[in-house]
């Protein structure tokens, strides 16, 4: 069987390692965590950000608020944003909080020399 294809910042990744550590990383929603890396579905592809290649990781707010009929109500959407070469994914995206939170935390204990959190605090 073939290896498993990952779309990399630098182009395809086809590496034995980089499959084992896909099906072995910690599922969080539409975000995986490995020792590697971390990856997440974009469309078809399936892509890998390598912790070398990262720069900062950190999560993102957006709070939208519904009128509705009878009232309103607040939604909180969480996003992962990964930032590579000056430019930032955000792919990854969950309404749970505590996942995403889980999966920063994650990544922080797999790559402890990178910058997790907002730059400042």
């Amino acid at each position: 069987m073939a290896e498993k294809k990952f779309a990399g910042l630098n182009g395809p990744v086809e590496n034995a390692a980089v499959s084992a550590d896909y099906e072995s990383a910690q599922n969080f929603e539409a975000l995986r965590v490995g020792r590697l890396g971390v990856y997440y579905r974009e469309g078809f592809k399936t892509r890998f950000f390598a912790y070398e290649e990262l720069e900062r990781a950190f999560l993102r707010v957006q709070e939208v608020r519904g009128r509705m009929c009878c009232g309103q109500a607040f939604f909180a959407y969480f996003r992962m944003v990964l930032v590579a070469g000056g430019r930032e994914y955000d792919y990854a995206m969950s309404e749970n909080e505590q996942l995403m939170r889980g999966a920063l935390a994650a990544i922080a204990a797999a790559a402890p020399a990178l910058p997790v959190g907002v730059a400042g605090k």
